[in-house]
């Protein structure tokens, strides 16, 4: 797992709380660079800083496998400590109310559990460098995970069947012909070409009534805290079918970051215009050697 220093100077920050605070010194890795997404130029750890410190509400986005995601989010937030942004979590169970950090001397990874954070399938510790950070930086910790049982009514019967506190938000920004063309297009290429047609809308509505669920905490996690930040996949964050979209309706006058976190193609080339065009900010790391996610739903 790639480890960096980080230096945080304590000094000049305790002004007036509707202003940025300014980011402490902070350098990323050798192997990760940073992107503007609208050109492609780099720019350095500085300015990734400044923008974080200066968004209302910020989605950072992972590859859930990716270790070196974690720990540059986590670094971020270390080095924003006295931000204390709220954070809200795709990974833990939804909340009304921010989550109560780990009593002393009690086990992590109870405390877990105890809010709806699948190990097994998040493939704990992979998360623990972010996790770790929000627990100790965080104003306050929020999770906005579904139930997968309420899902499974959703896939069943569309958003229809989305609970109540989410269908006025969804109600109010419907996906529009593109974006759900779009939404489709990555949801069968991310079954390996294997979904069948009629489950399309099923699995199309369980995103956007995630993506709501998500929303709405950032929403209350901000006006609790003053300022949020969203961790959760990259299909959770783009800015044309996901979070954003949802956010620029609900709450239009608020600033909005989109950072991606993508690993290098595997061709050694570019981050092409279309991938950046999803993100404000890219955050481009080493790849992880994985097997093929499409051998298996080939074996089915």
């Amino acid at each position: 797992m790639t480890r960096w220093p980080i230096l945080l100077f304590l000094t000049g920050c305790a002004t007036n709380p509707g202003t940025p605070s300014p980011p402490a010194a902070f350098r990323l890795p050798d192997s990760v660079v940073v992107l503007d997404a609208t050109d492609g130029r780099r720019i350095d750890a500085n300015e990734l800083l400044t923008r974080l410190a200066g968004a209302d509400i910020a989605l950072l986005g992972e590859l859930h496998d990716n270790a070196v995601h974690h720990e540059v989010r986590g670094g971020l937030l270390a080095a924003l400590a006295l931000r204390r942004p709220a954070i809200v979590f795709e990974q833990f169970a939804e909340t009304a109310a921010p989550i109560a950090t780990p009593e002393a001397g009690r086990a992590t990874e109870e405390w877990l559990d105890r809010n709806g954070f699948d190990r097994e399938s998040w493939k704990w510790p992979l998360h623990r460098p972010i996790v770790d950070a929000a627990i100790q930086h965080a104003g306050s910790l929020w999770g906005s995970g579904i139930s997968r049982d309420a899902l499974r009514s959703v896939i069943r019967d569309g958003e229809s069947a989305s609970p109540p506190h989410l269908r006025a938000l969804l109600e109010q920004a419907p996906l529009d012909a593109p974006a759900m063309a779009t939404l489709d297009r990555e949801l069968v290429e991310g079954h390996c070409g294997q979904l069948p047609t009629a489950m399309v809308p099923g699995m199309r509505a369980a995103q956007t009534v995630r993506d709501a669920a998500m929303t709405r905490a950032l929403l209350s996690a901000r006006a609790a805290s003053g300022s949020a930040w969203l961790i959760a996949g990259n299909g959770h964050v783009r800015r044309d079918i996901a979070v954003p979209r949802l956010l620029r309706v609900a709450s239009p006058d608020l600033s909005l970051l989109v950072v991606g976190f993508v690993e290098q193609p595997a061709n050694g080339g570019e981050v092409n215009a279309e991938t950046r065009a999803r993100y404000d900010l890219v955050v481009l790391t080493p790849r992880v050697e994985r097997p093929d996610p499409c051998v298996a739903f080939r074996g089915r």
